[in-house]
């Protein structure tokens, strides 16, 4: 069955001013670029290389290659990008109501959806404000429609499609989420909460600090905890130590680099925040049972 739509044209970077009416993208490169407080629709921040600073309300979030964050509909945020080489931004911008509609459709029965359609709109859905890491499937679905977009393959109703498996992707994640304080040891529910919620601060600044020496009372400081209370909290929430996630995710960054970039070993070293070609090598290594330069040969072959 042809697609009566196919034709209409994809709705990449619009006017600010037009963002929540449709389903849009904002993509580009750029070494210096700087959005003053805007407030916008529900959207996606994802850097394809390099990192760029949003700022919210009292918080800051590096977002870098194995990284995202969502903005909610309605928060102000700023956005600075400032670097030697170049960083390329790719987010998504959910029309006004699209999301809550595939909330509903996984929270409701058939019956309530067929006696309340259009209630979508008076659903005022918040996602948590946090950076999330590699291990999310969003991250994954947002990188193939980049390519898919930059090949020319979307249009605006295929962009509506995708956009559909990622919102789906979210809500089945904050559902997921929103138990995920009781993998923590406490008694009250309410202190459950808490913990969790700081744990996850603590690890917005681990994932911000991925290129920079990070020490743990640095990490627990940022949770407003104790080292060992951070430590131990950590451990209950991700099932490893914050060095042991810390060295992972940096290990992924690098990987993507290596597959994406042109960047020699000893610059993704640096950039992935360790100290040393060797130690990075052996480490490596052992995650990924190739070496580096292994791990790279695929990518070019291609």
């Amino acid at each position: 069955m042809s697609d009566t739509k196919a034709a209409r044209p994809l709705s990449i970077n619009p006017p600010g001013s037009s963002l929540g009416s449709e389903n849009a993208v904002l993509m580009g490169t750029a070494r210096q670029y700087h959005v003053p407080e805007f407030e916008g629709c529900l959207s996606i921040k994802t850097v394809v290389d390099g990192a760029g600073l949003w700022k919210t309300a009292g918080r800051e979030f590096v977002v870098r290659e194995n990284s995202y964050l969502v903005v909610n509909d309605g928060q102000p945020y700023t956005l600075t990008i400032d670097s030697a080489q170049n960083v390329t931004t790719f987010c998504i911008f959910f029309e006004r109501g699209f999301v809550e509609d595939v909330f509903r459709n996984a929270t409701l029965k058939v019956p309530q959806l067929l006696e309340s359609p259009l209630v979508e709109r008076q659903i005022q859905l918040q996602f948590p404000e946090r950076l999330e890491a590699q291990e999310s499937p969003v991250l994954g679905i947002v990188r193939n429609l980049r390519r898919r977009i930059l090949q020319g393959e979307v249009s605006q109703t295929a962009l509506n499609t995708e956009l559909y498996s990622i919102a789906a992707k979210m809500v089945s994640q904050q559902l997921r989420d929103s138990v995920g304080h009781e993998k923590v040891s406490a008694i009250r529910h309410s202190t459950r909460e808490e913990l969790y919620r700081r744990v996850l601060r603590g690890r917005d600044f681990l994932l911000s600090s991925l290129d920079q020496p990070v020490r743990l009372k640095d990490i627990a400081r940022a949770a407003c905890l104790s080292s060992f209370h951070f430590h131990r909290v950590f451990k209950e929430t991700f099932g490893m130590t914050p060095q042991k996630y810390l060295a992972i995710q940096r290990l992924e960054r690098a990987a993507y680099l290596l597959r994406h970039t042109g960047r020699t070993v000893t610059e993704i070293t640096l950039e992935s925040g360790f100290q040393s070609s060797g130690s990075f090598s052996s480490l490596f290594s052992r995650h990924f049972g190739v070496s580096p330069t292994e791990y790279r040969r695929p990518a070019r072959k291609n």
